[in-house]
């Protein structure tokens, strides 16, 4: 115990040295730089371009205090917490044989997709192993017009294809776009797309990149689970994960800021905002994305209009 106790305090205090030296580092080199030798954006200086950011200070980012390990314990050793335990779609899933899923997650589902429980869905579930999801989405999704499609590449999976409980089951790749998009002609566009299927980063990835734009309503929710799988082999497989892939998406959702300063953006008695502005295709297509333990939600929609700013008179 005092061992690890000394080891904690050795790290805490290398961190504490390096987070000053670099913060008194920096400020030396702030006040020695030219700004002159900084490039300009030919479109608009007052932006920050990646060029003109590489130029800038290294200033550290998160502190190191928050860095600093710390003992975590378990909640319990022989069970779920109490919150779990008493969650309706924990207690549904206990009913279903074949299941493992993560106890956490229960609520994360509660928390996207309850708001849309009654409506009439088509849901499509990437993984379908012993088939417990898919009957486990169909008790939850209460809707009798609701439709659960799942795909999987193991072609025992068609077992679990019950068209007359609405639950249809395809066999195939999650990364092979000519399948998913068979699947996207006969059962889609989804309003739901979880990806709960081989957790290959390069699969997660292509799953994205084939399914959001056609096979996503405008209104759709696309939500990839088990992602701590991206930071275990076998399973990371490509040098982005899927969340390097999600944090690219945010940087993305905000791209036209990154092209035209904040006078452009104004409206009122500021004038009026620019015409057009080039962005790429993604920005146009991103409401919101959550990030969760293990999970990643993406809400899809057409934004079909510029965001402006609106500056009263005074």
């Amino acid at each position: 115990m005092i061992v690890d106790l000394l080891k904690d305090l050795v790290r805490a205090m290398g961190r504490y040295i390096r987070y000053h030296t670099t913060r008194i580092f920096n400020r030396k080199q702030e006040v020695r730089m030219d700004t002159s030798r900084r490039p300009a954006s030919p479109a608009d200086p007052a932006v920050a371009t990646p060029a003109l950011i590489e130029t800038l200070s290294n200033q550290p980012g998160l502190d190191a205090a928050y860095e600093r390990l710390v003992q975590w314990p378990p909640y319990r050793e022989n069970g779920p917490a109490q919150e779990v335990l008493s969650d309706s779609l924990y207690q549904m899933w206990t009913t279903l044989p074949r299941g493992h899923k993560w106890t956490h997650y229960f609520g994360i589902y509660q928390t996207v997709f309850g708001p849309h429980r009654t409506e009439p869905l088509r849901i499509l579930e990437i993984g379908v192993f012993g088939g417990s999801s898919l009957r486990l989405w169909k008790k939850y999704f209460s809707h009798a017009d609701t439709v659960i499609v799942g795909i999987d590449i193991e072609p025992e999976c068609i077992q679990f294809d019950a068209p007359a409980d609405g639950i249809r089951v395809r066999i195939g790749s999650q990364a092979d776009p000519t399948f998913l998009k068979s699947v996207v002609r006969e059962f889609g566009p989804f309003d739901l797309i979880i990806d709960d299927g081989s957790h290959h980063s390069s699969h997660m990835i292509a799953s994205f990149n084939h399914l959001y734009a056609e096979g996503l309503k405008d209104s759709g929710i696309y939500l990839a689970e088990d992602l701590h799988a991206n930071y275990w082999l076998p399973w990371r497989d490509s040098r982005r994960s899927f969340l390097d892939m999600c944090k690219e998406l945010m940087e993305h959702m905000h791209g036209h800021y990154q092209r035209a300063s904040l006078a452009a953006f104004k409206v009122g008695t500021s004038g009026q905002p620019m015409s057009v502005l080039e962005v790429p295709l993604i920005t146009t297509m991103i409401k919101e994305i959550r990030v969760f333990d293990s999970i990643a939600v993406i809400y899809k929609t057409r934004r079909e209009y510029i965001p402006y700013y609106l500056q009263t008179a005074d």
